[in-house]
């Protein structure tokens, strides 16, 4: 029973060690590559992804009723990277010769391809 008790004892106090920041390196500056093929910045896009991203997002905003639905047939103008407000960000511009609030519509994209924001003014 002793012998039984110690076990489950040694069991216990292991599992406390073994919480975050034990056990196992993850790479976060303890001077030791440990980054087991995986790391924690998203992956950045080029401007064909920000375009595929850009057609998406119109789909959404179609769907959403943000924008009208002539949208669909837009035309990809340019993907380009600007700086705004210090921060980088892609810029991807369609043109709608049909559009009713504007002809361009600006879809701005973070550098991992996550949306921020849609517009027709550019800024």
């Amino acid at each position: 029973m002793k012998y039984f008790i110690s076990l489950i004892t040694i069991f216990f106090c292991s599992l406390s060690l073994a919480g975050p920041g034990h056990g196992h390196g993850h790479g976060h500056g303890h001077g030791h590559d440990h980054n087991h093929g995986h790391s924690h910045k998203p992956k950045l896009i080029d401007a064909q992804k920000a375009q595929i991203i850009g057609k998406v997002e119109i789909k959404r905003l179609i769907r959403l009723k943000k924008i009208n639905a002539n949208w669909n047939k837009a035309v990809f103008e340019k993907a380009e990277k600007k700086v705004i407000r210090k921060k980088t960000e892609w810029v991807v511009t369609y043109l709608n010769k049909d559009g009713v609030k504007g002809k361009k519509l600006y879809i701005f994209l973070m550098p991992s391809g996550r949306f921020i924001a849609a517009n027709f003014t550019g800024k």
